[in-house]
């Protein structure tokens, strides 16, 4: 008992030497050149492209000031639409929501690259897998490759300026060989991807030992040019509530120092999403409480620094390696 004692001693005492030495190393936040203890958070929004509902959302929460980065899904019918709003804005932050899974019965899409050049993307109907499972059994690495660059060579001929790059239900964080062509293209491309490399605080808690293994190739990340975040979060997604306001006020009390992505996903409420899927009604509430005033008040009160991809990059740049 008393061997048992203190091996537990000497475990958490080594946790804790552990938890100190990550807090004493400079935050993301810091090698950009924010101040010691400055909180910084990226609210990123998901699925432009995917309904009228979704750009509608979208656009809302982005002309509230609230969400600073947004991605598109290139297979999808309503890229169009929003790819002419983004005309309008030429500064906004938009980057490729590279899709692999095509996951609601009543509303499907197929591959930008095509069905016969990827067959192992699509299901006996030709339209992309409906789970990330089905994706791992079917495709090779090589159609993904080549998926990817489709959807981002489609981005480019309409005319975005990719600011960034991740991923629709985390396919390419699903599997290493996936994951390293991303990586690939990324690097060639100079296009940042997602990924967290500090304290990971949230990222923990939320996503467990995958953000662990991702911290392997962070330094491939850096070295490659692109940034990296310090923690990331997509909790809101499971707040099953069409009244978001007040866990999204606590969150951002509770953010720590550092770079901090955020993922929801604000979509406008309406028949449509209702019929695209029985859950897009709790996604309403991201919509409700990232264009509610005292959101905006929540941040900027605890002095926290919104960012976005392109902000990112060009602080990347600046640094010398």
């Amino acid at each position: 008992m008393l061997l048992h004692c203190r091996a537990m001693f000497v475990f958490l005492v080594l946790m804790a030497a552990s938890a100190l030495a990550e807090d004493a190393k400079p935050t993301y936040a810091e090698r950009y050149g924010w101040p010691k203890g400055a909180k910084v958070l990226m609210i990123h929004a998901d699925d432009a492209g995917m309904s009228r509902a979704s750009n509608e959302g979208i656009i809302a929460t982005v002309e509230a000031g609230t969400v600073t980065s947004v991605s598109m899904m290139m297979p999808c019918a309503w890229v169009p639409a929003f790819v002419a709003y983004m005309k309008e804005h030429p500064k906004l932050c938009v980057g490729v929501h590279l899709t692999f899974t095509s996951e609601w019965d009543p509303y499907r899409w197929a591959p930008v690259a095509g069905r016969s050049v990827v067959p192992g993307l699509v299901d006996a109907d030709g339209y992309m897998h409906d789970s990330v499972d089905q994706v791992l059994q079917n495709a090779t690495v090589e159609e993904i490759e080549t998926e990817i660059r489709a959807q981002i060579d489609l981005a480019e001929r309409m005319g975005i300026e990719i600011t960034h790059l991740d991923c629709h239900m985390g396919t390419l964080y699903a599997d290493e060989k996936f994951f390293m062509a991303y990586l690939k293209v990324a690097i060639e491309k100079k296009i940042p991807i997602l990924i967290a490399g500090g304290h990971l605080s949230r990222a923990r808690i939320e996503e467990g030992e995958a953000v662990e293994e991702l911290k392997k190739v962070v330094p491939l990340v850096w070295a490659g040019g692109l940034p990296v975040l310090d923690d990331l979060s997509t909790i809101s997604y499971s707040w099953k509530t069409t009244d978001k306001k007040a866990q999204l006020i606590d969150f951002i009390r509770d953010l720590k120092p550092g770079v901090t992505w955020m993922n929801v996903h604000p979509t406008l409420p309406s028949d449509e999403g209702k019929a695209i899927t029985d859950n897009r009604e709790l996604l309403w509430g991201d919509y409700y409480a990232l264009i509610d005033p005292e959101v905006m008040a929540a941040i900027k009160k605890e002095g926290i620094h919104l960012t976005s991809w392109r902000e990112l990059m060009e602080r990347r740049k600046s640094i010398e390696d």
